[in-house]
């Protein structure tokens, strides 16, 4: 009678907890999302009409205070086109801008990339004027005197036609009692140099500053916003790391990290970066703000150099660097190294607590896919290694538990049985002490486990490297969800999961794909093998997780669902190995039993 009760009582919940959702979904998220992206859409067509005629106010380099950035320039804008293996686009000479830059080699969809779309290329900086520009420029400023050079400097091509890893081209700008000549060339990968040679040509000493500005004009529409992931502002002062998300930057606050020891500040999402790299032989200040505006807002990353003081024809040289592309380890990494770049490599959300796991584990990883040339299968074998350094503790662990499952029966006898508690208490300790087994041995490994495992999930959502790469059968991009869907057969019908999704009320229950389905079937076997909970409610909530699990994962990245499956699969091995040995039948046991005649009737 009380199970029934608790069942009735936990379904009540459960419809409850349904019908809420629904309402809320019919007359809040959906109205809020619908107000939210026309809030979007508004404020991006306010931002492209206003920067059409004249653009709010911008910070200028040198100065905290907001000044006019017109779109409307004082002389035709001219461009000079960079082409590398990499990376394309175009360098406006106005602001001496990097703008234009797309990558050659990673597409926004994985139909993009098969057809080879460059219009579907992944943009990193996109011209002001756009709705949603972006783009790094290098200037000057003058401490005591204001900007130098700014936005809407316009410098002069006086060298080379077409920037690309072989061919530099010379800018060259003079004013204001100065002389600059820049050089800008370009590697194979995504790193600009900038090295300006500055002159005073005035008859009087002053003293002049650089500065390096990432701005963008309100922020990306197609973060990843997950809790685990960093997107935002990222620098490093030295050793130091500064994280500072999107949402946080939306406040408006100022803040700036002084160093001597080297360092870059940047903006970065899941996979990209822009990013800023100082002369890392000078002591510099790293600096960010966002202004908001009616029409939105302006992020802005900055780094402001040592200063010079330069008397009449006198010159001094500084190298800045303007990185923007893929968030490639081996690539960060060896800037870091041949730069000098104090942990570039950290651009990656390697996590601030688990990155002595997350770091060696995607070393191991990406050695393994070196040989194998796979990356789902190396992620397969990635685990098995995992597993095979936990084999002892984890025999441990489902050793326990196959004893307290044997347990199991005469222990609810005796809560059936014996009313008093201490009495209880006391004939369970006895079951304990007779078969020599500790109730919390089947826990405590595996707590040790869930860091390694979390990391190892950290890992595989974070890297570049998984993405767009296929795995066998219907699985052709691993950083995307499962593309089948009970909404179109599995794949057997035209339908996208996206437009199965949409389907109201039904799309969240049509978008579970094969994956899914598999890990909620590999976790109610792994339940299986454990010890059933004692308390009625509780094993019924349990009995729940599976299938509220296969809708939570319905959204995943197929790698991290492969890796989710097979690590179920691995465990439920092992375990019922073990649970074999110890004369210990399992629910697969007693219903293949109930099959053959062997067992109990079928109730």
């Amino acid at each position: 009678m009380q199970q029934e009760t608790n069942l009735r009582n936990l379904l009540i919940a459960m419809g409850a907890v349904i019908a809420i959702m629904l309402v809320w979904q019919i007359f809040i998220w959906g109205p809020e999302s619908k107000e939210r992206t026309a809030a979007m859409e508004a404020a991006k067509a306010e931002r492209v009409a206003e920067e059409a005629t004249q653009q709010a106010a911008t910070p200028t380099p040198g100065s905290d205070e907001a000044s006019v950035e017109t779109s409307t320039p004082v002389v035709e804008d001219v461009r000079v086109p960079f082409e590398g293996p990499e990376m394309d686009g175009s360098l406006l000479l106005r602001g001496a801008r990097i703008d234009q830059l797309k990558l050659k080699e990673y597409y926004e969809t994985l139909e993009d990339k098969e057809a080879r779309n460059p219009d579907g290329e992944v943009e990193i900086f996109a011209p002001q004027g756009t709705g949603d520009g972006y783009y790094a420029s290098i200037g000057w400023t003058r401490p005591e005197g204001g900007p130098l050079t700014d936005a809407q400097t316009n410098w002069q091509l006086v060298g080379g036609e077409t920037l690309t890893p072989s061919t530099p081209i010379t800018l060259a700008y003079q004013g204001q009692g100065f002389s600059i000549e820049r050089v800008v060339t370009m590697d194979d990968h995504f790193m600009f140099t900038f090295e300006d040679t500055i002159t005073n040509t005035s008859a009087t000493e002053q003293s002049v500053q650089p500065y390096g500005v990432l701005r963008q004009f309100g922020v990306p529409e197609d973060l990843a916003n997950f809790h685990i992931l960093h997107e935002g502002l990222i620098a490093a002062a030295g050793n130091k790391l500064i994280m500072e998300k999107y949402k946080q930057l939306g406040k408006g606050e100022t803040v700036s990290e002084t160093s001597n020891d080297g360092g870059w500040v940047g903006l970065t999402d899941k996979y990209w970066l822009g990013a800023i790299i100082p002369d890392q032989d000078q002591p510099f200040t790293i600096g960010y703000r966002t202004i908001n505006r009616t029409n939105g807002q302006v992020l802005q990353a900055r780094v402001d150099g040592a200063v010079s003081l330069l008397g009449p024809g006198q010159s001094a040289t500084t190298v800045n660097r303007v990185y923007g592309g893929a968030k490639e380890s081996k690539i960060l990494r060896a800037y870091q190294e041949d730069l000098n770049v104090p942990r570039f490599v950290d651009a990656i959300d390697w996590g601030s607590m688990f990155f002595w796991l997350t770091k060696p584990f995607f070393a191991v990883l990406t050695f393994i896919n070196g040989y194998i040339g796979n990356f789902g299968v190396s992620i397969l074998i990635l685990t098995v290694i995992v597993k095979a350094i936990f084999f002892p503790i984890q025999n441990r662990a489902y050793k326990s538990m196959a004893v307290m499952r044997e347990l199991s029966e005469p222990m609810k006898k005796i809560r059936e049985t014996v009313d008093d508690k201490q009495e209880q208490q006391r004939q369970i300790m006895e079951l304990y002490r007779e078969k020599k087994v500790n109730p919390v041995a089947g826990c405590l490994p595996i707590l040790i486990q869930i860091p390694v495992f979390y990391g190892l999930y950290k890992t595989l959502f974070v890297t570049i490297e998984m993405r767009h790469e296929p795995f066998f059968l219907w699985i052709r991009d691993l950083s995307a969800p499962d593309p089948t869907a009970i909404g179109n057969l599995f794949g057997l019908l035209p339908i996208s999961t996206d437009a199965v999704t949409s389907v109201p009320f039904l799309g969240a229950v049509l978008a579970i794909g094969v994956l899914p389905i598999i890990y909620g079937l590999t976790m109610w076997a792994l339940q299986s093998l454990n010890p059933p909970p004692q308390d009625d409610t509780q094993r019924m909530i349990f009995m729940f997780l599976p299938i509220i699990f296969t809708f939570v994962f319905a959204n995943f990245a197929a790698g991290l669902v492969i890796y989710w499956c097979w690590s179920n699969f691995l465990s439920i091995l092992q375990q019922y190995t073990i649970m074999r040995r110890n004369g210990v039948k399992t629910e697969l046991d007693k219903f293949i039993d109930r099959r053959l005649g062997k067992g109990e009737a079928k109730s």
